[in-house]
């Protein structure tokens, strides 16, 4: 790519004529009406400084030497691989920060909540699951680079235990001091109690983002095998057991609850931790 070298070219930029005429297209000429549509200097010379200002914003310089016609391309492609562009994860329980990389003023969040602890079972009732972390979603413009932002990733909740204890609910997950985007963890159901635990726990919900998804409810216990455990959005529950329960899966699944095949009550288990998810 390079400008036009020729006897007749100009040694500057030249200013286009008056524009008279049509904006519009190129036209065929009909031989004895009219003429085709002409390719004046003042165009020729818009599309080349177009074609040559990329390749300056790129660094490349303009060659007449090469055969292989793709400098604009390799341009083009370099632009691109300039933008600064990345993803970092958050994957464990706690409050944490993220600072916003250098020439970066926009970004894309992604938030699970923890998933709630699933119940025990009683020697007669099965325990019911576990529910679900909320998730959010949300992208965020106007960052100052080198920005530093508070975030808090959800633990998952404690298991139910013959003890009797009952489970605990899944920690809520946050972005931003405002927050930008939030999602409240499994919540442990009111109505649930250690001597009757067959009903599962309910769902959290993300808020303030883009898109807003509630987690799974917990399973119902039925007969000898615990609940299902809810899942978190995009992720899954813990499958229900015969005996202890299983914890649930990672972001923000609930715990599947525990059951009593042999008149034996079992343990429930944990809710998986939150998630955080940060892409530019």
């Amino acid at each position: 790519m390079q400008r036009i070298t020729d006897p007749t070219a100009s040694a500057t930029v030249v200013a286009p004529p008056a524009l008279t005429g049509t904006t519009g297209y190129f036209g065929p000429g009909v031989p004895g009406i009219s003429i085709a549509t002409r390719l004046r200097y003042w165009y020729a010379t818009m599309l080349q400084e177009e074609l040559m200002s990329i390749l300056a914003a790129a660094g490349v310089a303009a060659d007449t030497t090469g055969t292989v016609f793709n400098q604009v391309a390799t341009s083009i492609q370099a632009l691109i691989g300039a933008i600064p562009h990345g993803a970092q994860a958050f994957n464990s329980a706690g409050a944490f920060s993220f600072t916003v990389p250098a020439g970066v003023t926009a970004i894309e969040v992604e938030i699970w909540a923890g998933g709630s602890g699933s119940w025990a079972s009683t020697t007669t009732i099965a325990g019911g699951g576990g529910s679900g972390g909320g998730y959010a979603r949300k992208r965020i413009a106007g960052l100052t680079p080198g920005a530093v932002i508070p975030l808090v990733v959800g633990v998952g909740g404690a298991a139910g235990t013959t003890a009797p204890v009952a489970p605990t609910a899944g920690g809520a997950s946050s972005f931003g001091a405002g927050p930008y985007l939030s999602a409240t963890g499994g919540v442990v159901n009111s109505t649930t109690t250690t001597g009757n635990p067959a009903s599962g726990n309910l769902a959290g919900v993300g808020s303030g983002g883009d898109q807003n998804f509630y987690g799974g409810d917990g399973g119902q216990g039925i007969g000898t095998q615990g609940g299902m455990g809810g899942c978190g959005p995009m992720a899954g529950g813990g499958p229900n057991s015969g005996t202890t329960g299983r914890p649930g899966y990672a972001p923000g699944g609930g715990a599947s609850g525990a059951g009593c095949p042999t008149s034996t009550a079992n343990n429930g288990a944990a809710g998986a931790v939150g998630s955080c998810v940060v892409r530019w």
